[in-house]
């Protein structure tokens, strides 16, 4: 699968992640969000005190080769689990992918 069909599948249906996977998911986001911090920012802390960042192991063990990795074996048992309910938006004329599942 391509990086333009995974990146569709893990924005358009998450409604599939298991809980891991989401908390895995918003750990990598928070973390890009934040960018370079030291331990002693309050925002590194505030968002560990919501659960923002994960400290959980089986968090952690997910993302462990990078959030790349992540996101294709993600969107890949996403795919495979889940045939009649993911669905690739195509252009009828050009036949690439669409901007959103109900672009027209």
């Amino acid at each position: 699968m391509n990086f333009e069909r995974e990146r569709y599948i893990i924005n358009y249906f998450g409604r599939f992640f298991t809980p891991n996977e989401y908390k895995a998911h918003r750990h990598l986001i928070s973390l890009e969000k934040l960018g370079e911090v030291n331990e002693n920012d309050n925002r590194l802390t505030a968002y560990k005190k919501m659960e923002w960042i994960s400290s959980d192991p089986n968090v952690l063990e997910l993302i462990k080769n990078g959030s790349d990795e992540f996101y294709s074996k993600t969107a890949e048992r996403i795919s495979s689990e889940n045939k009649n309910s993911v669905f690739f938006n195509e252009c009828p004329n050009c036949q690439k992918l669409a901007r959103t599942p109900k672009a027209r």
